[in-house]
Formats: C-alpha cells, structure tokens, sequence
C-alpha cells in the first residue's frame, strides 16, 4: 500500500534492511529496493505539478514488511547553490 504523496523532511540515505519496498517520483519514475540498495531522499521544498502531487510517495512491495533504516541530516538542502549543502 502506497503513502500518500509528501516530501522527505530533510536529506535522508534510506537503507532496505529487509522487505522491499519502492519509491515513486512526481514524474511517474518507480524505483524499487531491497536489502543491499541505499536511496538518497532530498526532495524539500518541492512545487505541486498539475494534479497537485509534491515530492514523492512510497510504500511496501509484497506481503513482507519492509524494515528500512533511515539516516537523516541536520542540514536542510540549500537551493540555488552549486553544492546542496551549505
């Protein structure tokens, strides 16, 4: 079952411990990870696209729950600069 559409709440690695589970981009890109992948996440400050979607949504593949580990940064992204972090 899918989450709803949202944004990551700062810049996040994601690392599938066990399960698999899948990530949906606003441009309909689906990706999908188990344990051995890693997922990087910074998708703050996101604009609606036409059908109201921001960032991404996400959810569990199959019937086994997905354990994933997330390790996230204090730094928020820095729009505008070359590199995302100030």
């Amino acid at each position: 079952m899918a989450r709803e559409w949202h944004e990551n709440p700062k810049p996040q690695w994601i690392v599938p411990l066990s399960g698999h589970w899948f990530v949906e981009t606003m441009d309909g890109t689906r990706v999908e990870m188990g344990p051995g992948e890693v997922s990087f996440g910074n998708d703050q400050n996101t604009r609606p696209d036409a059908e109201g979607r921001r960032g991404h949504r996400s959810g569990t593949v199959g019937s086994e729950a997905s354990v994933n580990m997330i390790i996230q940064l204090e730094q928020d992204a820095a729009p505008g600069h070359m590199c995302r972090f100030k």
